[in-house]
């Protein structure tokens, strides 16, 4: 079924384009609250180790990795943390500032607070 009226045409062809938008605004919204970051006491209590590289890891050939919120190398023995619902591993000083500002990981945007797993909830319930 062809549209012979152009008026009708044009509408059709800005409700569709109105509906696009809509939706790739959906998609780019941010998942969170600008400047609502976590807790001091949540942010010290992610784990934090000093980083080395796997010598057995092949693909690593014993070099230094990016942080993803500066982009610099985190450099051998620098104390690093673990978001514990993503795994995803940052120089401790940069993931505290990047958190005391967001909620989530800054690589996959999970919840960056560690979530009570289903057990912790049962038990939680029980008690």
């Amino acid at each position: 079924m062809g549209f012979s009226n152009p008026s009708l045409k044009s509408i059709i062809l800005w409700f569709v384009d109105v509906l696009t938008e809509a939706e790739d605004d959906h998609h780019h919204r941010r998942r969170e609250p600008p400047g609502q970051g976590l807790s001091a006491s949540v942010i010290a209590a992610f784990p934090t180790f000093s980083y080395q590289p796997d010598d057995n890891d092949p693909e690593s050939n014993n070099q230094e990795i990016e942080c993803p919120v500066c982009l610099r190398l985190i450099p051998k023995n620098v104390v690093v943390k673990i978001l514990p619902n993503c795994k995803h591993m940052f120089d401790e000083e940069c993931i505290g500032r990047w958190l005391e500002m967001h909620v989530t990981c800054p690589v996959c945007r999970r919840m960056a607070a560690p979530m009570a797993s289903t057990g912790d909830k049962i038990l939680e319930s029980i008690v």
